[in-house]
């Protein structure tokens, strides 16, 4: 005798496997099959149903072939109809269920992120409505926000689906995707955040967020500005294994007021090495006794990973870089060596704990950072001609106020914003973008050229990476969507890997055809 609640289980089971959409979708088929399943009874016996021929043999008025065979037939449509009747209500009771997405990772390509992800939306016709931490809304500016909400239909998908997104940084967006303590989970805005704003075509905005209601939560997509191998989490698995979806560019960059036209490659390594260099060192004229400081990300962020690796420096060494701690709209007033932990005790003016470096575990002074591309952007558009600068104990570092200049690389993205604020492009080892230096948002032939043609190698593949368990259902069709969308909006954030006619084996590594 058959037990039905075996055939129960399988029944369930393949089900899941057929149509994988998250636990709560999972729990919910159960469900309905303990409720709806007519064959619930654990006591019935289904041999019968699987194998006719037992029953016939049971029914002693069943005598002749043609009585036998028409017993059989009658039952296996039986079977066949029952059976395709559980699988049809199966099939409704997956294939109509939400689905939220949550997306981390590099915050220099969060515009091509949020422009893809917009436009998808956008495509499937259907209203939808958006939510954002920028100040205003109206136009693309939406493109630079570092947490997002979208509700609404996605291509491919069916019901309603949810994109969340909050941008921490390259590296930190791949420890979000590995079974790892997470000292610094991704924050993401909930869903009641847009209750009472009505989705429309083109999509409704809310603009000027902040933090609100936002809340830890699995991550399932993750975009990076380096390659796994160039972390600490290289051992860990990771979906797809040809995770590229861009080329990402950069740029040096100095502040406003600032002499300072190119940097090479051991310029700013000597500049990291010690946290300050005299400006004579970046002009050769002798009479430039002022200094330049190094200024720079924490080691959860792709940019700076980027940058060790292509300076030749060592993507795991230690630094020493200074933060602003107090400005004016226009001027800095205070910059400090970073100190361990970010803050000093008691805290000073403007540091924070989220400066500190501690993915490689390298929590020491000096090599903390800026936690958010978007701030060091702001603050290489103000001037330098009378600073304050503080040691890592918060002791003034020169006695007295000094001019300072400051050496960073920021993506083309953020570099474009500083650039409208006051900051300075920079050649990087003899060669510039000439025109994005000077105005627009987007590479010019000329300029984008340089970089497909490996004259100027100040760039990386953009990963796109997804959780190591999600190769099929809903979640990687959000996926697919999105990075088919982004050649199409990137924007000044960079080239589309068609572009190029050259390639490069690993951060850092030589760029050749």
């Amino acid at each position: 005798m058959h037990n039905c609640a075996a055939f129960r289980i399988h029944w369930r089971e393949s089900i899941t496997t057929t149509h994988p959409a998250g636990d709560r979708l999972t729990k919910l088929t159960e469900t309905q099959n303990e409720q709806h399943n007519p064959m619930s009874n654990t006591s019935c016996d289904v041999t019968h149903l699987l194998n006719p021929t037992q029953q016939t043999n049971d029914q002693t008025n069943t005598t002749t072939n043609t009585k036998t065979t028409n017993t059989k037939t009658t039952n296996t449509m039986k079977l066949t109809k029952y059976l395709a009747g559980m699988s049809a209500f199966a099939f409704a009771a997956t294939s109509y269920a939400d689905v939220t997405v949550n997306i981390t990772g590099a915050t220099a390509f969060r515009a091509a992120t949020l422009l893809s992800i917009k436009a998808k939306y956008a495509a499937s016709g259907a209203a939808f409505k958006f939510a954002h931490d920028q100040a205003t809304s109206g136009g693309t500016t939406y493109s630079g926000a570092t947490r997002a909400i979208f509700i609404g239909t996605f291509p491919g998908v069916t019901g309603t689906t949810t994109i969340r997104c909050c941008f921490t940084g390259s590296v930190e967006g791949i420890r979000a995707l590995v079974p790892v303590v997470d000292p610094l989970p991704p924050t993401y805005y909930q869903s009641s955040l847009l209750d009472t704003t009505t989705a429309v075509i083109g999509g409704a905005e809310l603009a000027n967020q902040g933090t609100t209601g936002a809340a830890t939560d699995t991550s399932h997509i993750a975009f990076s500005d380096v390659s796994r191998s160039s972390t600490p989490y290289a051992s860990y698995s990771l979906q797809p294994s040809e995770p590229n979806a861009g080329v990402i560019v950069f740029t040096m960059l100095t502040n406003e007021g600032s002499t300072i036209t190119g940097v090479t490659a051991q310029q700013f390594r000597a500049l990291l090495t010690k946290g300050f260099q005299p400006l004579s060192l970046f002009t050769g004229n002798p009479l430039d006794t002022s200094y330049v400081f190094a200024t720079g990300r924490n080691d959860g962020s792709g940019t700076r990973t980027t940058y060790l690796a292509e300076i030749g420096y060592g993507v795991a060494n230690t630094v020493k870089q200074y933060v602003t701690n107090e400005s004016s709209s226009t001027a800095l007033t205070k910059i400090q060596l970073v100190p361990a932990g970010g803050v000093n005790s008691p805290a000073l003016t403007g540091q924070s704990a989220a400066n500190a470096s501690t993915v490689w575990g390298q929590d020491v002074d000096g090599n903390g950072g800026y936690n958010s591309g978007s701030t060091l952007r702001t603050d290489m558009g103000k001037t330098g001609v009378s600073v304050t600068v503080l040691d890592e104990t918060g002791a003034d570092a020169f006695g007295a106020p000094v001019r300072a200049d400051l050496v960073t690389w920021l993506s083309l993205s953020d570099a474009v914003t500083a650039r409208g604020n006051g900051a300075i492009f920079c050649s990087y080892n003899g060669v510039k973008l000439n025109d994005i230096a000077t105005s627009g948002t987007t590479m010019s032939a000329a300029d984008k050229a340089k970089v497909t043609n490996g004259v100027y190698t100040a760039w990386g593949f953009e990963k796109m990476y997804r959780r190591n368990d999600i190769t099929s259902g809903d979640a990687k069709l959000v996926y697919d969507g999105i990075k088919d969308a982004i050649p199409a909006n990137l924007g000044s954030a960079g080239i589309a890997l068609t572009d190029m006619a050259v390639s490069r084996p690993s951060d850092g590594g030589t760029v050749a055809p």
